[in-house]
């Protein structure tokens, strides 16, 4: 039977982010308006800032410190974020669109009603990741390790991990599509059933194998 186009595995559809010509600002021009484009802050630090509903369109940021920074509602689009330090981050319902986070180091973030399209994490230590009923469409983690993911009752479509590490990986009500988790090694999964539309290896297959039996009521026994 021929598989139809529409039937077979998905990658994330990644397009790079290209910026020229941005201009640097200092960090208190940051705070002097809520919508900033084509602009470079290097070594800014926004910690305890509220940046509720701001708006960052073709930015670079190097060196970011964001220590329980407000950013609800807040939209980053077609930007670049490098080193970004956040002990703590407050980001419910924000849109992440064309984004690259690389070099990072993120503790709790909670982002759930987040949206986030075209995203690449690289490189980075990340915490508690909280996208409980977030979409993410065409996400990559690549190179990163994080300690727990909180993907309940998100959507996911053509979401990766390349090279990856999580110890808690929840998927309690994940809606997922073209969901590849060959590149990712975990210590625990909670909600199986968000698995579905999911691709694994054979070798992750055979170490789920007592997490299966057990969702499904069996035992396993020597004879």
């Amino acid at each position: 039977m021929r598989t139809r186009r529409s039937d077979r595995f998905q990658t994330p559809l990644i397009s790079p982010i290209d910026l020229h010509s941005l201009e640097s600002k200092d960090e208190a021009s940051l705070f002097a308006e809520k919508h900033h484009e084509g602009a470079r802050f290097e070594g800014a630090d926004i910690s305890e800032q509220d940046l509720t509903g701001y708006t960052f369109t073709e930015c670079e940021f190097d060196g970011l410190t964001a220590n329980d920074t407000q950013l609800q509602g807040t939209r980053f689009i077609d930007t670049k974020l490098t080193q970004l330090i956040a002990p703590k981050m407050r980001a419910r319902r924000s849109t992440w669109k064309g984004v690259e986070l690389t070099s990072s180091r993120l503790g709790a973030v909670e982002a759930y009603d987040a949206e986030l399209s075209q995203v690449v994490f690289e490189g980075s230590k990340l915490g508690w990741l909280n996208f409980r009923s977030s979409q993410l469409q065409d996400v990559v983690f690549r190179s990163c390790r994080i300690d727990e993911l909180d993907l309940t009752d998100a959507k996911l479509n053509r979401v990766s991990f390349e090279e990856c590490t999580v110890d808690t990986l929840t998927l309690n009500g994940t809606k997922a599509q073209h969901l590849d988790l060959r590149g990712i090694e975990f210590s625990r999964i909670d909600g199986l059933e968000g698995l579905r539309g999911s691709r694994i290896t054979e070798q992750q297959a055979v170490e789920m194998a007592g997490l299966f039996a057990s969702h499904l009521g069996i035992q396993i026994s020597a004879s």
